[in-house]
């Protein structure tokens, strides 16, 4: 049994006992708080925006007071002409004077799941993935504790911090007085589970743990009447009922709420080793990792996300930096999640917001003011938050920001030249306004 495998039993026992203070801001080397924006610069086509366009996007951010980019940067990409296409992403933002927070792998490594993608990392890193199996029985996806996995990541997080620590543009932001560089793990945190006769064994462990033994006490919790822990079957699908869950109606809900929090906890253990095995080599590297949801949230796609990918808050704790991407201003619930997580964790958290075709409509039509946008977006996340962004500028189905994005995105979501510019602007506003509110002394993440 591997490590990892044996750190996951005795996570029930442990979790929770790390707590940390919030601190400031986040800051970079030249002293202002950190403001990120999601931009492409390439993808797997590849992206086809032109290095003058990408350039010229830049440099107006860097005037607007965004100093950071988050980009997706997965192994599958970088072999796309053997590193060019990060290169270039790299020698663009340098040149603009931005800094980029990569997303270093798709959703916990589903980017090299398939047999090509595989064969790959076989023959960079002689390792073998062991794919996990889908409820149907076919292949499915990598599973986080695979020790494969785990050295994969590592060697391409290794890599890629090597290639661009002295010559590129990562994020680098100042703790404890050091100037440390930045990466993410993973790009979201998402594992659908795998249901292979070693995942369903560790999740019965799992539980034995949790229950202390005590099949009494699970069949309270999950309204069953089972006899053992070994009767427990994942493939189960009216006791694993994830879509009846998603709405409420899900016969058994305390299983499903079990299996969700084994997989987060699967995954932030396993993103966990390899921070442990980074930082042996880069010793003041911190890592970030990204919600594409804001805690507690109700909306019906960051339920089902939740629920079927596993995506607990409880992923995250391995993260020095959360990056959250907020459907909209948080509610005061949500807000209490995020400053609880802070107290509990130590980490800092980015908040960033979806942007949405209406934000230039509205400030047009005068149904939003700028100082209503200021208030429900940079200064709450100057309140509760350590640094703040949007998401996104440039990307193909969510650009609300640009009103030619290059390819085409949705058409149902494109911006006039005039609502981009006047977006444009209230962007530029609320960086200002969260700057201002950071440096007045109402960051820290407040009562």
């Amino acid at each position: 049994m591997s490590r990892v495998t044996l750190c996951l039993l005795v996570l029930p026992v442990l979790f929770g006992g790390a707590v940390g203070a919030m601190g400031d801001a986040i800051r970079l080397g030249d002293g202002r708080p950190l403001v990120g924006v999601y931009y492409f610069t390439h993808w797997w086509e590849p992206w086809r925006s032109s290095d003058d366009r990408i350039l010229e996007d830049f440099t107006r951010l860097k005037k607007m007071g965004v100093n950071a980019v988050f980009l997706d940067s997965e192994w599958s990409q970088m072999v796309d002409r053997d590193w060019y296409w990060l290169d270039r992403g790299h020698k663009l933002a340098k040149k603009a004077g931005m800094q980029i927070l990569p997303w270093l792998s798709l959703k916990v490594w589903v980017d090299v799941s398939d047999p090509g993608r595989a064969a790959g990392i076989k023959n960079m890193y002689g390792v073998d993935l062991d794919i996990g199996i889908g409820r149907d029985g076919e292949r499915g996806r990598t599973k986080p504790y695979d020790p494969a996995v785990i050295e994969a990541a590592t060697r391409y997080g290794t890599d890629y911090i090597e290639r661009y620590l002295k010559d590129g543009a990562i994020l680098h932001v100042v703790r404890n007085g050091k100037s440390c560089p930045v990466v993410a793990l993973t790009c979201e945190l998402e594992w659908t589970g795998s249901f292979d006769a070693v995942t369903q064994q560790m999740f019965r462990l799992w539980l034995r743990a949790k229950y202390c033994q005590d099949i009494n006490k699970l069949n309270k919790v999950w309204r069953t009447k089972l006899a053992g822990f070994d009767e427990i079957d994942l493939r189960d699908q009216e006791l694993f009922d994830l879509g009846a869950h998603c709405v409420g109606k899900a016969a058994h809900p305390g299983a499903v709420e079990d299996h969700i929090e084994f997989r987060a906890q699967v995954m932030d253990t396993a993103l966990s080793e390899i921070k442990a095995r980074l930082k042996k080599k880069f010793p003041d590297l911190l890592i970030a990792t990204e919600m594409p949801y804001q805690m507690q949230c109700k909306h019906p796609h960051a339920v089902g996300y939740r629920i079927n990918t596993g995506c607990n808050p409880s992923a995250a704790r391995h993260a020095d930096i959360v990056v959250i991407r907020a459907t909209a201003p948080l509610t005061g619930e949500e807000e209490k999640a995020v400053l609880n997580f802070k107290k509990q964790t130590g980490a800092q958290v980015v908040l960033t917001y979806r942007s949405s075709p209406s934000w230039g409509k509205d400030m047009i039509s005068g149904a939003r003011s700028q100082a209503e946008m200021n208030r429900l977006h940079a200064e709450q996340a100057a309140r509760i938050a350590d640094g703040f962004g949007v998401y996104s500028w440039n990307e193909m189905v969510d650009v609300h920001m640009m009103p030619d994005p290059e390819p085409p995105g949705n058409p149902d979501a494109v911006v006039t030249e005039t609502e981009s510019a006047r977006t444009v602007d209230m962007l530029a506003g609320m960086v200002a306004a969260f700057t201002k509110a950071v440096e007045s002394g109402s960051e820290g993440g407040g009562d």
